[in-house]
């Protein structure tokens, strides 16, 4: 197999974003809110991974002119910088592939910066967690910074309720290769239906953590992001992944991580 790391712009957050120095949501949400302290551009990707089974897309980053509804709050506290050359089907192509071949489109979670590119794959087998698809349609979707229910109007998912067994210290996951090889796991907290993706190469683990964690160092430090959902759910999600990372030798790939890139081309483990 073949993993590509494809960038679709970068997004600059509040420092209180990335780290929260509380563990109930109201303040943290409020620290965010109120902070004026922005981190450096960080990369919003997406990854392309060439199965023999088919062509799967992890997330589909964002779109240009990238902004929230003016009038959430949270439109104040993001600084997207997109040009359409850094959408999906631009940034496919730069890697020598065609949108067209896409066979599925897994998405981690259904925040606009990872379902941005959807039109470009929009043909694929659509894969999403059963928990995330009825939040992000639910008449407060909206409120909980999803599209809402006209995603309803784009795409009809299949929807897994990771029903495959345990695997590597998870309680469920969802296979979803024939060959076994590329398995989905719950990882809620930052949504309740948050997902990741394992991929099993010979001899390690390549982990598309989506937003379980925004940096590797992160997740080793077991900090909390300042609009996780759960706190409680996310230590456990976190707790998880770095028990993975003990069991086996895994390059974890988060997606606003700005070492992940170099991280899947020297497949650096934990």
């Amino acid at each position: 197999m073949r993993i590509h790391a494809l960038q679709t712009g970068t997004v600059a957050i509040k420092a209180t974003h990335l780290r929260a120095h509380a563990q109930a949501r109201p303040p943290r949400v409020a620290a965010v809110l109120r902070d004026r302290t922005w981190t450096d551009p960080l990369p919003i990707l997406c990854w392309a991974v060439e199965h023999p089974e088919g062509l799967l897309v992890v997330d589909t980053g964002e779109t240009a002119g990238a902004h929230g509804p003016a009038w959430h709050p949270f439109s104040r506290c993001t600084r997207f910088a997109v040009v359409p050359e850094d959408e999906l089907g631009p940034r496919l192509r730069a890697a020598g592939l065609d949108p067209a071949a896409v066979r599925w489109v897994v998405f981690t979670h259904l925040h606009g910066d990872h379902i941005g590119g959807l039109s470009h794959v929009q043909h694929a087998e659509i894969v999403v967690s059963d928990v995330e698809w009825r939040t992000a349609t639910a008449v407060r979707g909206p409120l909980e910074g999803y599209p809402g229910r006209a995603l309803r109007h784009r795409i009809t998912p299949r929807t897994v309720t990771f029903d495959d067994g345990p695997w590597e210290g998870f309680d469920a996951s969802t296979v979803l290769t024939d060959a076994g090889d590329v398995r989905l796991v719950p990882t809620p907290g930052h949504t309740l239906g948050h997902l990741s993706v394992a991929i099993e190469e010979e001899d390690h683990v390549v982990l598309l953590a989506g937003d379980a964690t925004y940096s590797e160092q992160l997740l080793f430090d077991d900090a909390v992001d300042g609009v996780t959902v759960s706190a409680s759910r996310h230590r456990d999600s976190r707790r998880r992944l770095r028990d993975l990372t003990a069991r086996r030798p895994t390059v974890v790939l988060p997606c606003h991580d700005p070492e992940s890139a170099a991280r899947l081309a020297k497949r650096t483990t934990r």
